[in-house]
């Protein structure tokens, strides 16, 4: 996994497709038509979209699921109020908008995950 970081302020999502996929932000940004926001869904159709199977939805974080699975795009509430899209793949969180992470995630709180499989 090659670390992608975000090119705005808002493509964090975008960036976690193009880690995934191993193509150029630029692309997926093309691909997802946006450089904004993203929703869930729209992580899922661009996943789609790239031939990469993933979870049929985005699983809360709970008793049930206390951790996120080992290859997930996470849903992060930040320390700074706003939610944030970050990468869990095998024990480090590349996270687009502050870097690679090694140990407990320190920038907010994840609170879902849409599990990568295969």
């Amino acid at each position: 996994m090659e670390l992608v970081m975000q090119p705005t302020a808002t493509a964090c999502g975008q960036a976690c497709i193009a880690m995934i996929t191993g193509r150029s932000v630029e692309e997926v940004i093309q691909t997802m038509k946006t450089d904004g926001p993203t929703s869930i869904g729209q992580l899922m159709e661009a996943l789609d979209f790239y031939g990469i199977p993933h979870a049929e939805r985005n699983t809360r974080i709970s008793k049930k699921h206390p951790e996120p699975y080992n290859r997930s795009i996470l849903t992060v509430h930040t320390l700074e109020g706003y939610t944030h899209w970050t990468l869990l793949w095998d024990g480090k969180y590349y996270d687009p908008e502050f870097g690679l992470i090694c140990g407990d995630y320190p920038h907010g709180r994840i609170t879902s995950f849409l599990s990568i499989l295969g």
